[in-house]
């Protein structure tokens, strides 16, 4: 099951980019997910498109230079970007997508408290 510390535990290890794209398991997608997903890897442009997420979402067409990791669990394969996670399941087409909350500054909070917010 993934759980928020999952996910936490998820941005905290892969914070950094690879050194390549071609540092990621891509063949891990194409063995889990691709068919269910309709996963293409574009080299000439350098992005992936995911096929089971509508073209008009940010998501549809990721840039290979942004993806930090790949992740296989039981159930889900996650695409692991600097602020977001893409999960996509093994068994269908079934995509879920974790959007990392920006962190509040003092300042922010500070505002927040004063405004009554």
């Amino acid at each position: 099951m993934i759980t928020k510390k999952v996910i936490n535990t998820l941005y905290k290890k892969y914070s950094q980019l690879p050194k390549s794209p071609d540092c990621l398991d891509f063949v891990l997608l194409f063995d889990c997910v691709a068919e269910n997903h309709s996963i293409n890897i574009d080299i000439e442009n350098d992005v992936m498109q995911i096929g089971s997420i509508d073209a008009t979402s940010p998501f549809h067409r990721v840039p290979l230079r942004r993806i930090h990791a790949i992740v296989p669990f039981e159930e889900w394969v996650a695409v692991v970007l600097h602020s977001s996670i893409i999960f996509l399941n093994k068994k269908n087409n079934k995509v879920s997508i974790h959007i990392k909350e920006p962190k509040l500054t003092l300042w922010d909070r500070i505002q927040m408290w004063w405004h009554g917010a």
